[in-house]
């Protein structure tokens, strides 16, 4: 039988991993590596929002780029699934929660500050402008948990590369359509990010790990990280600058 964890025990690991109350913290996700949770998915919701509280921010990413396409062109903030696994699915269907309008990279947030950290990310060129939602996790000094996901998942370190001055944008923007809370369905042009090269980010563990801005801490049965955005980008900036194809390095 494969070990139970309660939420009290996810508590636990999470106070490990230095998250503590009146934090931003970014989530991605294995619900199956992290295991047998009391109360499934809500258990770990549950054990997340006790610990940081509403005086901080719970964020899942609700991606949307595999179903929001040219053939099927609309993003409906309320309707439109998430690509990026079950967690954040059930995330963003809570009635608690607030989900950023952007056809691709959105953002679903929980907290006292959600409506404010969300608001106008569809007036952006690109998903990962400095000073949209994602650039407001740099503001906050937002945590970053890797719940049994290796680097490859960290969407982070797409805006680190746009801020960093590397080429991911496409030469021309796409056209899409905004279907917002109201039903008003708006057109938006956005800069596709062509250029990045996640399934390279694995690249970055060990320096990150060396330099203390990523952590290894255990979740449940998954083995996960934490990561300090700011040291992130203060570890990447050198790196990307000096060598902007250093993902694109295989």
């Amino acid at each position: 039988m494969s070990d139970f964890y309660s939420v009290e025990t996810l508590k636990n690991d999470l106070a490990t991993a230095g998250i503590c109350a009146g934090d931003t913290v970014l989530v991605h996700s294995s619900m199956k590596k992290i295991g047998n949770v009391e109360k499934r998915a809500d258990g770990v919701f549950s054990a997340l929002m006790q610990t940081i509280t509403r005086k901080g921010l719970l964020l899942f990413p609700t991606f949307s780029y595999e179903f929001v396409t040219d053939a099927a062109p609309d993003f409906n903030v309320r309707t439109t699934p998430a690509c990026t696994g079950i967690l954040p699915e059930l995330f963003r269907q809570r009635n608690d929660v607030i989900r950023s309008v952007h056809p691709f990279h959105s953002l679903t947030v929980w907290g006292d500050d959600a409506k404010s950290f969300t608001a106008g990310h569809e007036q952006f060129e690109t998903a990962f402008d400095p000073q949209s939602p994602w650039g407001r996790l740099l503001e906050r000094n937002a945590k970053i948990l890797l719940l049994g996901v290796d680097l490859n998942s960290a969407t982070f370190l797409h805006p680190v590369e746009q801020w960093c001055g590397v080429p991911i944008l496409s030469e021309a923007p796409v056209l899409r359509y905004i279907v917002d809370e109201n039903g008003n369905r708006t057109p938006r042009t956005i800069f596709w990010h062509t250029g990045a090269h996640s399934e390279n980010y694995i690249r970055a563990e060990k320096l990150l790990l060396g330099q203390g801005a990523m952590i290894p801490f255990q979740f449940g049965n998954a083995d996960s990280f934490v990561m300090d955005s700011r040291k992130t980008l203060e570890v990447m900036k050198p790196v990307l600058r000096n060598d902007p194809d250093f993902f694109a390095h295989h």
